[in-house]
């Protein structure tokens, strides 16, 4: 608007002088200035009037030329200046990297559809939706890979949409369709499928091949719902398809915001009980399943409250990881763990697992040996279980850390095995001393073929490396039959018996823990199964 008016005003100003110029020499013509003029320098030769009429009319001419300079440099100004204008205006309502709508503009797009359909009996839908594992595309690829999972991701979605639906890029990777208003729950639902499996296919980043997925939350949302609240309610739907598993939708429903404000109440009153050491550690044995000889305990933490009981570690571990206090409650469970198993057998080990962000503090080695000297536990006993988390985010200091507590002593397991994409190359890169079979592919694995060949593949695997093996989730009489003929050595689960407190452990290690003679070599013997109902009371 205002370059607009700046280019009418110069265009008077050349006006003016044309015509000012035109009229001069009409003028001048009419009246016989020139004539006069000449006639009168002539007759004063000394006053040189010639000469300055000459620079009068080149000064004129000079200062006609700058004005035309001038303007036009102002008019190239004023184009710079609405384009930049025009570029920040477009920067304030659409992401820089994607060129979709941003929060604030998509928001306003609501608010918009609001005001022209102010009468409009149907709800609006609105569809919020992430992307999973693109944390470890970043941290295994670099943020230009991430960047063009990003724009592929953008496109897609785009070819999706149709006539009045919007997408906007909320941030990170999260981004949020409007649909268009009268649109079918029927019509929202085929089109949460198709984003799920489009997004689902793999990305092409110059010779890589990403491969990642996403869940989809949808709400409905009336003319009393404020936008920003209809946004939080598609987030919970999509928090609630996250755990019923990839490639999944969900709508909202009341419940969902209850159970979203619940999760805030575990977290502030689990960040009191860590502080508080409420949060316990209990322990699940580990037996050599070819002797029947106790070997050790993972250590899982519990936590059992006043008011709501047993929390189950699903639900508090997910929120310490999201909110951070995963750290903090991992040290805690360490300790206490080290506290009580130093006055257990000595051929009894402890294995615990370490989040990712421990692992992130470069205190990490001196934090173990703090722990480890101050309750006097053997480091040889600890055995600490980690996940390929554990190297998203610095693989150079994971490593690090991880071959500084093997010199201390400290065994290592490769948690979760068989679930990740890496897990061949860190055996061979790191010194581990044992890996865990996933309980995923260890309980029912009597009646699971496929199963079956994944964990005698995985077990030849380690006896070439000369590895121990854990199988987690043993659970009935055939699991353990088949993981004994393939030559398994060490297993836990619910058939011997589930995590117990230490007031526990400590009378089954004089009861049917006992020791079978004065040796370390045969720690305690697993019960009678007969009896195993009887132990899982005891937990």
């Amino acid at each position: 608007m205002r370059g607009s008016k700046c280019r009418s005003r110069h265009f008077k100003l050349y006006l003016a002088i044309v015509v000012t110029t035109a009229s001069t020499f009409a003028i001048s013509g009419q009246l016989d200035l020139m004539e006069r003029f000449y006639q009168f320098s002539h007759a004063h030769e000394r006053w040189e009037l010639d000469e300055l009429a000459v620079l009068v009319l080149n000064s004129i001419v000079a200062l006609t030329v700058i004005l035309i300079v001038r303007t036009r440099d102002m008019r190239k100004a004023l184009r710079e200046r609405d384009a930049a204008e025009a570029n920040i205006r477009k920067m304030a309502r659409h992401d820089a990297l994607t060129g979709l709508f941003n929060r604030r503009a998509f928001l306003d797009h609501l608010s918009r559809v609001a005001g022209l359909d102010s009468d409009r009996k149907a709800d609006l839908i609105l569809m919020m939706l992430d992307l999973d594992r693109f944390k470890a595309v970043n941290d295994l690829h670099g943020h230009n890979c991430g960047d063009a999972v990003l724009m592929e991701t953008a496109r897609r979605l785009e070819r999706q949409l149709g006539d009045g639906d919007v997408l906007a890029r909320l941030g990170g990777d999260e981004f949020s369709i409007a649909l268009a208003p009268g649109s079918s729950v029927e019509r929202a639902e085929r089109l949460a499928h198709k984003i799920c499996s489009e997004i689902a296919r793999p990305v092409r980043y110059r010779e890589i091949s990403v491969t990642i997925g996403t869940c989809v939350g949808l709400a409905t949302i009336d003319r009393s719902t404020r936008f920003a609240d209809g946004l939080g309610f598609a987030d919970h739907a999509l928090y609630a398809a996250k755990n019923m598993g990839r490639g999944q939708f969900a709508w909202y429903d009341a419940g969902l915001d209850a159970a979203a404000k619940e999760r805030l109440q575990i977290e502030a009153d689990l960040r009191d009980a860590i502080s508080r050491g409420e949060v316990v550690a209990h322990y699940q044995p580990i037996f050599d399943i070819r002797t029947d000889v106790l070997r050790g305990f993972e250590v899982l933490a519990r936590w059992q409250t006043e008011t709501r009981g047993q929390i189950p570690p699903s639900t508090f571990i997910g929120i310490a990881e999201d909110t951070g206090l995963i750290a903090p409650l991992g040290w805690s469970i360490l300790e206490q763990a080290c506290e009580t198993g130093r006055q257990w057998p000595s051929a009894l080990k402890m294995s615990i697992n370490f989040s990712s962000m421990q692992f992130q503090d470069p205190q990490l080695v001196e934090r173990v040996g703090a722990i480890l000297t101050k309750t006097g536990f053997d480091p040889a006993r600890l055995d600490i279980e980690i996940t390929e988390s554990v190297f998203m985010k610095d693989i150079a200091l994971a490593k690090w850390s991880i071959e500084q507590l093997h010199r201390m002593g400290i065994s290592l397991s490769l948690d979760d095995f068989g679930t990740g994409y890496s897990s061949l190359s860190y055996l061979r890169q790191l010194p581990f001393d044992r890996i865990k079979i996933d309980r995923s592919f260890v309980t029912g694995i009597q009646s699971n073929a496929e199963n079956q060949k994944l964990v005698t593949g995985i077990l030849s695997l380690a006896h070439g490396l000369s590895l121990d093996v854990t199988a987690e989730g043993i659970e009935t009489e055939g699991d353990l039959a088949f993981l004994q003929a393939a030559d398994c050595q060490l297993g836990q689960g619910y058939i011997f018996a589930q995590a117990i407190s230490a007031a526990e452990v400590e009378w089954m290690l004089e009861t049917k823990w006992a020791l079978a003679d004065s040796t370390d070599e045969v720690p305690g013997q697993v019960p009678d199964r007969a009896t195993n109902a009887g132990a899982r009371k005891t937990g």
